[in-house]
Parts: C-alpha cells; structure tokens; sequence
C-alpha cells in the first residue's frame, strides 16, 4: 500500500481540520473562543474605554457569537479570512483600527483552537481555562492608546501578563487607534457630512 506523500497528507490534514466540529466539539471551541477574544488587550481596551458606546460589553458578547456563527456557517474559514472579520467588527462597532497584527495573531490562535477541538486535542483549550482563572475571568494588560495626530513615543512598554500561551508565537504590543473624523468645509463655507472611516 502506497504511503501518501507530504503533500497529500498535508492538503488532508488542513481538509480535515475544516469539517463541521460535533455537537460535544462546538461548545468547547466556542468556550476557548470567547476567552482568547476576551483576552485580547486590543479588545479589551475599546470595551473599557467604550468605543463602541455604553453598550461596548454587549458589542463584544455579540462578536464572540458572531465569530461562531462564521465558522459554523463556513468551517473552511481560515486565519486570513477571521481577521478581515474582526477588523471589520473593530472598525463598525468600535470605530477602532490597529497600528499592529494582533488581530492576526488573535485569529491564528482561534484556528488552530479549532483544529485542536475538531481532533479532540484539549491541550490549548485546557491551558486557556487555567490562564483565565488565575486571571479571575478578567484582562486589563498595559496597552498604550493612541489616538490619530497624537504622540506615540511612550509605546515602548511591553506587559506579557495579557499573552494568551497556546503553544503559539506571543501576541505583540497591541495599540488601538480611536479613528476620528475631520471635518471638511466646502468653499461656500458649509461642513460636508463624512462617513465613519474605514480601514484602508
């Protein structure tokens, strides 16, 4: 019997991490799911500062269930893919860009969350759980703000007490970018309504 060829196990094993997870499998992955979106600084830091309004905790419940619907309603979505989605989210709901790949990052370590799940290896999962619980369910790392036409040179602390360890690179230093609108005046002297900005 013909043994497959690097490759061919390769497009396998990525086609097998793609099917639907069971019925005992989507609890558990939208469980590690919801703690690494919690525990994302970026995140975190326009709830806490209510970018998104006085409903940014809401808005934040709202995009860890839509994160799950996403990969429900297609399992084949990859990292690339979530990241686009979570910078849209940020973007829409939170009037907020990032000057970094955290929202890459983020979405690497829920693929592969997934994958762990879909081939019942709770290793990340259980290490998510523990690292939430010394944490008291809460996640209030160090990140510098910088809003558009300000100052960015005290970013240069870094706290690793957010990193969420899932056998995957450490997340970086995540900064948020409050986006604001200016104003622009035409030459009747009259201010034109602009549209919320979206990520280039």
């Amino acid at each position: 019997m013909a043994q497959p060829t690097p490759s061919t196990a390769a497009a396998a094993a990525a086609q097998s991490s793609n099917i639907p997870l069971t019925p005992s499998q989507t609890p558990l992955f939208e469980n590690g799911m919801t703690i690494l979106l919690n525990a994302w600084p970026a995140l975190s830091m326009a709830v806490e500062n209510e970018f998104g309004g006085p409903d940014s905790a809401d808005k934040r419940d709202w995009m860890c269930g839509a994160v799950a619907d996403l990969f429900s309603t297609d399992p084949s979505t990859d990292a690339e893919d979530l990241e686009s989605f979570l910078l849209q989210i940020l973007s829409d709901e939170f009037e907020t860009a990032l000057e970094d790949d955290s929202a890459y990052t983020v979405s690497q370590q829920i693929v592969k969350l997934r994958k762990q799940i879909a081939s019942n290896d709770h290793s990340g999962l259980n290490a998510l759980t523990a690292f939430w619980e010394q944490h008291g369910g809460k996640n209030k790392p160090k990140v510098q703000v910088v809003r558009q036409g300000e100052s960015d040179e005290e970013d240069d602390g870094e706290d690793e007490d957010g990193d969420v360890e899932m056998e995957v690179d450490e997340a970086p230093q995540l900064v948020a970018v409050k986006e604001r609108v200016e104003k622009v005046v035409d030459e009747d002297g009259f201010e034109l309504v602009q549209k919320k900005g979206k990520r280039r």
